[in-house]
């Protein structure tokens, strides 16, 4: 495990001054970003959310920006990628959102402390091992009857987006992301009590919903 959060640390002190830059497609095509996508989808109710891997706050953002009334803390494993989102924040004036350096396998949480959980673009970057360490972890701190949303990477049939997602992947990404694009989420999260409810595709990704359900 001492690997593992080393190996997060230093890479993301390495991304994390440009890391937002991969977020440029979005803003040029905001029908196409997921993160808004998630933002319409939360009430603005009094809602505990935990954005898991929240890196530099990109869809904590989106979603507080839209839900004043949601209460939203952010876990990350990098301090790099934290101090860059709370300078995010400090700058945008966001009151609802807090971060938490924090190791995503092993959370400081009680059980059904959390009406939603959130992750973005994180799985990908995991061992399958690791990311369903963290889906259970996840699912422990959901109450019954919570939500979790999944934005990552998905396939694009259109040649000249499939080009590009197809050349950024291989540049940026780990090797195993071709496993990673096959995976049957259906059942990855039914083993760890979700209920898959609906998926919506958005430019280069998708956002996956599910519903807690402790009779499965």
């Amino acid at each position: 495990m001492q690997e593992y959060e080393g190996r997060i640390k230093l890479n993301f002190k390495i991304l994390a001054t440009f890391y937002d830059f991969f977020d440029v497609p979005f803003r040029f095509n905001t029908t196409g970003n997921p993160r808004l996508g998630l933002a319409k989808k939360i009430p603005n109710a009094a809602l505990r959310i935990l954005d898991v891997c929240v890196g530099t706050a990109n869809s904590a953002i989106a979603v507080a920006e839209a839900n004043n009334q949601n209460q939203i803390i952010g876990i990350d494993l990098s301090p790099d990628m934290i101090a860059v989102a709370e300078n995010k924040l400090r700058k945008l004036g966001i009151q609802n959102i807090s971060i938490l350096e924090m190791d995503a396998t092993k959370m400081d949480f009680k059980d059904g402390e959390f009406d939603i959980a959130m992750v973005s673009f994180a799985l990908h970057e995991l061992s399958y091992e690791l990311m369903m360490s963290i889906l259970k972890e996840m699912s422990r701190v959901v109450k019954e009857s919570g939500t979790l949303y999944i934005i990552d990477y998905a396939r694009e049939e259109r040649f000249f987006k499939r080009l590009i997602l197809s050349i950024h992947l291989k540049i940026f990404e780990p090797a195993h992301i071709p496993q990673f694009l096959r995976y049957d989420w259906n059942e990855i999260l039914k083993s760890v009590g979700f209920r898959v409810i609906g998926a919506e595709k958005y430019l280069f990704s998708k956002l996956i919903s599910a519903s807690k359900n402790s009779a499965l």
